[in-house]
């Protein structure tokens, strides 16, 4: 019999899933409510499939590399071709798997991927994991920081908040400096933290990681033929992704959809106009999901062959 301690985190954990689904179920009832399908079938016929496939693809190809190389970095693994090609595929994976699970959760298979995964790697790269997670937060706080202060006329002080990430290396490092204090179980898990050097650069390739996404939800929009400023995009992909997280529902479906069509009308967009919008951003869920399908491929090949980890 379970003892109170594992029965309130049962139940903690139960709530959390019924809060999740309430959340969707909501969302969801919300969305076919108050959005006119008819204009988005509409629009869906006048989708540029060489826009959304042609331009979006590359744009992923290279966010799934930054991440890549990210992840050597702040896990410490020296770079060489075949580390590389293998933290590629593994970083796609894991974003196909992140933009159909709550809270983006997917993005742990990667941690499964590090070999000897079930010894001291494993800590490390839960280390890395957390670090990465603090810097994509700063990252999309950034985008949307920016867009908040241009929309309010602060084009001065807008671009100082894509910097965002670096601000979140430097409270890393100087959390790093209180890990002598934690509990020897926990301190193996921050590990990472120790390495000063490489979670600057970490957070130095978040940045373009984040301006990457801003790009390829331009290019989504663009796809649907709506036209987005930078300043409009960064409000959007900030806000949006933060409610998504926030959310915990798998994929941020229907949280998704509302907030993007909010944002657009808050921002003085037609109501054709933001639900365009709202399933523009929508089609890049299947997009990624089919590239981080395409990132797996090679790795359950190599499983199979047992080849040797470069």
């Amino acid at each position: 019999m379970p003892n109170p301690p594992m029965r309130s985190m049962l139940s903690l954990r139960h709530l959390r899933h019924l809060l999740a689904a309430l959340i969707l179920i909501a969302s969801v009832a919300i969305t076919i409510q108050s959005f006119d399908w008819r204009m988005v079938t509409h629009s869906l016929r006048q989708l540029n499939v060489g826009v959304l496939f042609g331009g979006g693809l590359p744009v992923l190809a290279t966010i799934f590399a930054l991440r890549g190389w990210r992840w050597l970095i702040v896990l410490g693994i020296p770079f060489n071709r075949a580390r590389f090609w293998r933290s590629f595929c593994a970083n796609g994976t894991a974003a196909g798997l992140a933009s159909l699970t709550p809270l983006q959760l997917g993005e742990i298979v990667k941690i499964r991927m590090i070999p000897d995964h079930h010894g001291s790697a494993w800590r490390l790269g839960v280390s890395g994991f957390f670090i990465e997670r603090m810097l994509d937060l700063c990252g999309m706080l950034g985008l949307g920081l920016h867009g908040l202060m241009a929309h309010f006329g602060w084009h001065w002080m807008a671009p100082l908040a894509l910097a965002l990430p670096l601000v979140g290396a430097a409270c890393l490092s100087l959390l790093s400096s209180q890990i002598a204090h934690l509990p020897q179980r926990v301190r193996h898990y921050a590990a990472a933290l120790r390495h000063t050097r490489r979670v600057v650069l970490a957070a130095a390739l978040t940045v373009f990681i984040w301006l990457l996404y801003a790009g390829l939800w331009w290019i989504a929009a663009m796809s649907m033929h709506v036209m987005l400023n930078f300043d409009r995009i960064s409000l959007l992909l900030g806000s949006v992704m933060l409610a998504v997280v926030v959310s915990m529902t798998p994929g941020g479906l229907g949280v998704s959809e509302l907030g993007s069509r909010g944002i657009m009308l808050w921002l003085g967009a037609s109501a054709a106009e933001a639900e365009t919008t709202a399933i523009a951003i929508r089609l890049l869920t299947p997009l990624i999901a089919l590239a981080g399908l395409a990132c797996l491929l090679p790795l359950l090949r190599r499983r199979r062959a047992r080849i040797p980890i470069g």
